[in-house]
């Protein structure tokens, strides 16, 4: 998915705020609960109270009403009461850092991979080694080595993979210029190339051959005109230990493509820099006046070619240079705070919203895939083939880092300045790769 970021307090800043915050509470120095499902609502008699912070991401607004729906048996069993903030994605990180710092977060709450490390660091977020039963990973298929962060479950996921970014073509064009469906780099330049042009002889460029936008102003457009491409070209922004190393060959080629897309090729639409990229896909793509697209393959995507007069389809398994492929794909997740005062009741809270009953509940009213054995699949038919055949080759979830958040905001400022034409590629990468290794990546000493 798209995790856009609004004013935020850096990384190194919210961690020292943490840090300071569990000191002064005592927060994430309490002792380890069981997996045992709680009972200390119900004993007592008195209702207990869980909040949960989460993304605001009905397409309706209609949140409070599924969520309402999906925990109702579990605040009737548990005798608990769940209150929820539904918060935009672009004041989600700040929010949430905010209120962890100040000791006014949530018991449970929404984390993508982004978030990860500046709350593990402070020890705000629990380990969920120490609750994860044998049962457990039988029952969660996300359970596997691409949700964890530094080794490690910090969270479960709330669905399947959503959000896959891949390559959307009309096929009504690419038939009109004598071309096949892309498969790699080459052809996406050959096809850009072609299908741009004046269709109507007015003298003016009227058709495109890439829809993509570049004028978001925070990093969210990343997930669509970024990470693919650069481990497409066979690289990453990170290596194993955290430095960046965006700065490779295949980092510059993965800049290059694109420069030359709207530089050199003048492919993209004249105001591709004041577009963000569901603007440029909703303006050029969806009217049918672009050849190809690089989106988020979800639901509410195609429901808007709907009425579309013109054939089309999607790829995750566009090929680089080197027959690299890369798709990325949300493996957000549900994670448990340290500073909830109740953990084994917050825990049964996280396996409930995400397991084979509020958690399936969830996924059926919201269309998403699943993520327990044996749940019936009620993600988008039309994606559901696509994603089982490329979760293994191309589907991927970017790599968890200590300072990414810093990092990406600078490299997209840094993209845009290059795609304007006032920084060339490799001169890019650069700056990047000096900017990110001049801050601390280093994991905390103990």
């Amino acid at each position: 998915m798209h995790h856009p970021i609004g004013t935020r307090i850096g990384c190194a800043g919210v961690s020292a705020a943490l840090f300071l915050s569990l000191a002064a509470c005592g927060g994430g120095s309490g002792t380890p609960s069981s997996a045992a499902p709680s009972e200390s609502g119900s004993a007592s008699g008195a209702t207990q109270t869980l909040e949960v912070w989460l993304p605001a991401k009905a397409t309706d607004g209609n949140d409070a009403e599924i969520w309402d729906e999906v925990v109702a048996p579990f605040e009737a069993e548990h005798n608990v009461d769940v209150t929820f903030q539904f918060i935009s994605w672009k004041d989600y990180e700040a929010k949430y850092s905010s209120g962890v710092s100040t000791g006014t977060g949530p018991d449970v709450g929404y984390m993508y991979v982004e978030m990860f490390p500046t709350y593990i660091d402070a020890g705000a977020v629990e380990d969920l080694g120490q609750y994860l039963t044998e049962e457990d990973y039988a029952t969660y298929t996300t359970l596997t080595d691409k949700y964890k962060i530094f080794g490690k479950f910090y969270g479960i996921a709330q669905s399947g993979p959503q959000a896959v970014s891949g390559l959307l073509y009309n096929k009504t064009i690419l038939d009109s210029i004598g071309e096949d469906v892309p498969e790699t780099w080459d052809d996406v330049i050959r096809i850009a190339q072609k299908a741009t042009q004046d269709t109507d002889g007015d003298g003016q460029i009227d058709q495109y051959g890439v829809a993509q936008g570049w004028g978001q102003t925070f990093y969210q457009d990343l997930n669509w005109n970024w990470y693919n491409f650069i481990w497409q070209a066979g690289g990453d922004i990170f290596d194993d230990d955290g430095k960046c190393i965006i700065d490779s060959e295949e980092g510059i080629a993965a800049a290059q493509l694109l420069y030359d897309l709207k530089n050199t090729y003048h492919a993209l639409p004249e105001d591709t820099m004041s577009l963000i990229n569901t603007e440029a896909f909703d303006n050029y793509f969806v009217p049918g006046n672009a050849a190809l697209a690089f989106v988020g393959t979800s639901e509410s995507t195609f429901n808007s070619l709907a009425d579309a007069d013109f054939e089309y389809g999607f790829t995750y398994d566009l090929k680089g240079p080197n027959g690299d492929m890369g798709a990325r794909a949300s493996v957000d997740q549900i994670v448990l705070m340290s500073a909830c005062e109740d953990k084994e009741l917050g825990w049964e809270l996280v396996k409930y919203i995400t397991g084979p009953e509020g958690g399936a509940k969830y996924r059926e009213l919201t269309g998403s895939a699943p993520s327990t054995v044996g749940e019936e699949d009620h993600g988008f038919a039309l994606t559901r083939d696509a994603l089982a055949a490329s979760l293994d080759t191309s589907i991927r979830p970017i790599k968890a880092a200590r300072r990414a958040t810093e990092v990406y905001d600078f490299l997209w400022k840094t993209l845009q300045e290059m795609m304007n034409g006032d920084v060339s590629p490799e001169d890019a990468m650069n700056e990047v790769a000096e900017f990110a290794n001049s801050l601390d990546y280093s994991a905390p000493a103990d």
